[in-house]
């Protein structure tokens, strides 16, 4: 993005305020969907004890009928990134936008523990690259516009501002600050601020609304006891976050293999309403249960919090290995608390802080991003933990890089402060002249080097020692010779002539 114009920054708004309307309309749908399949219908066939059972079985049915037709929909959002990051663009193509729309309804209707997040990504994505299409917008804007996009679908999905922004800045080299990425940030802050604004606009016209992605207050008090056990929880939430993405990675594998998907979905069906029988927080990805969760957890005890916590995480890895796909992040927040919140009431010092730092640590080594980690959870915990938060993911990804065992891609780099963009002074006369000099003699000594080596590269004849002295012991007995001759000639052709010598000339 070389030109800040002033029409991209209206279409950055026209689009932030869109992204918000499509979020609001299908959080709504979905959830007037959730109210009447999980609250009016059971209300009225008297409360049967069996009923998650039997409408997840149904959802298994639909899910793997949906799957064997259309293929494998909604898209997860490490396939639309991958995508993105290849091609710059979301294909629409084929009918992507409306079988991502139909089978996220789908798995989210009958109870998954996935998101919404996925499907979402998938849709906006696609959506804005067919407009940047047909209006022939240039591929740099194109790809600004579709990063735009994402990043405010999921700043608004999760009610985090700076999410989408966090996640931009992190991954383009923040250390090193440009002009160019300094105006890119302000309008990635700029649609996300209009994405909000068409985001409550059109929620509020939905009924029964309630707090979603919230937890209860907890006391974030430092205490010498909790500051001792930060990094022993950083630790454990490092290891939880990556036995998240080892069963993530399995869930993948089996997927693929995966020939005839109707009777693994109607199995994770199964599944999936046993669990929902014991407990509702099995059920449904967890934004709309995490406050009721958290204020309950006072009451319950380490192993049940502990069940509650890795059943989580199982439920949702036999849902994405079965085909029922979506958003892992919700599952993932709300296992990870569950798991802290064990670990806070079993070590009672600085709950708020351990329970922070636990789940922070987990997360940013999921999402391999502590930065745009601590921008998610920016209003889910208390703002003074910001730093500890941060501080968190950085250290548990870079515990796990740092440990051969886990055999962890090197994502963290070293810390360093970030460089800002500095003007180049306009050079004096004087160092003009200094510099002309410096090339000249630079440039005579590049000469003379080059000159050096040239001979140096020339073939050299190597003589034996003995045939040299020969050479010039004949050389030398020639010269004596020859100065023997000259002498000779020389003083008969002085002496005086006499007659005799005359008699002999004739």
């Amino acid at each position: 993005m070389n030109k800040f114009k002033l029409a991209f920054f209206g279409y950055s708004g026209l689009l932030g305020l869109g992204v918000g309307i499509i979020v609001a309309l299908f959080m709504g749908l979905a959830e007037l969907g959730h109210q009447l399949l999980w609250q009016v219908l059971p209300r009225a066939l008297g409360d049967p004890r069996f009923y998650p059972l039997i409408v997840c079985t149904i959802g298994g049915v639909a899910i793997g009928f949906f799957v064997k037709n259309f293929g494998r929909y909604p898209r997860t959002l490490q396939e639309s990134f991958t995508e993105y990051q290849e091609t710059q663009r979301i294909d629409y193509h084929d009918g992507k936008l409306i079988r991502n729309l139909l089978g996220s309804l789908i798995v989210l209707l009958f109870g998954a523990s996935l998101g919404p997040e996925a499907a979402l990504v998938a849709i906006l994505g696609g959506l804005v690259t067919y407009i940047a299409d047909r209006r022939k917008i240039a591929e740099e804007q194109r790809a600004d516009l579709i990063e735009f996009g994402i990043g405010t679908s999921l700043g608004v999905i999760f009610m985090t501002p700076l999410f989408g922004v966090g996640r931009s800045v992190e991954r383009d080299d923040w250390q090193v600050v440009t002009e160019s990425k300094l105006k890119k940030y302000v309008l990635y802050i700029f649609t996300t601020f209009t994405g909000f604004i068409g985001y409550l606009l059109t929620y509020s016209v939905f009924p029964n609304q309630e707090q979603v992605f919230a937890i209860r207050r907890m006391e974030s008090s430092f205490t010498w006891q909790g500051l001792l056990l930060v990094i022993p929880m950083i630790l454990l939430g490092a290891l939880f976050g990556k036995l998240f993405l080892v069963l993530q990675d399995r869930g993948e594998k089996l997927n693929q293999r995966i020939r005839n998907p109707l009777p693994l979905a109607i199995f994770a069906g199964i599944i999936l309403g046993v669990l929902g029988i014991i407990s509702p927080y099995f059920l449904f990805s967890g934004e709309h249960n995490l406050l009721s969760f958290t204020r309950q957890a006072e009451t319950m005890n380490f192993f049940i919090l502990l069940l509650i916590g890795f059943g989580k995480l199982a439920i949702t890895m036999i849902c994405l290995a079965c085909n029922w796909r979506g958003g892992t992040i919700f599952p993932m927040i709300f296992s990870s608390i569950a798991v802290a919140l064990a670990f806070a009431n079993l070590l009672p010092y600085s709950p708020g802080l351990l329970v922070a730092v636990f789940t922070a640590s987990a997360c940013a080594v999921i999402l391999k991003q502590p930065f745009a980690t601590a921008c998610l959870f920016l209003l889910l915990f208390p703002v003074e933990l910001f730093l500890w938060i941060w501080l968190a993911g950085y250290l548990g990804n870079l515990f796990l890089q740092r440990v051969p065992f886990f055999q962890e891609e090197q994502t963290i780099k070293s810390f360093k402060f970030p460089e800002l963009p500095k003007r180049p002074k306009k050079p004096t006369v004087k160092n003009e002249d200094s510099a002309a000099t410096r090339d000249v003699s630079e440039l005579r000594k590049a000469a003379d080097r080059k000159k050096a080596a040239e001979m140096e590269s020339q073939p050299q004849v190597a003589e034996p020692k003995r045939e040299i002295l020969a050479r010039k012991e004949v050389r030398k007995q020639r010269d004596q010779a020859s100065q023997v001759e000259t002498k000779t000639d020389q003083k008969t052709s002085d002496a005086p002539m006499t007659r005799m010598s005359r008699h002999r000339r004739k």
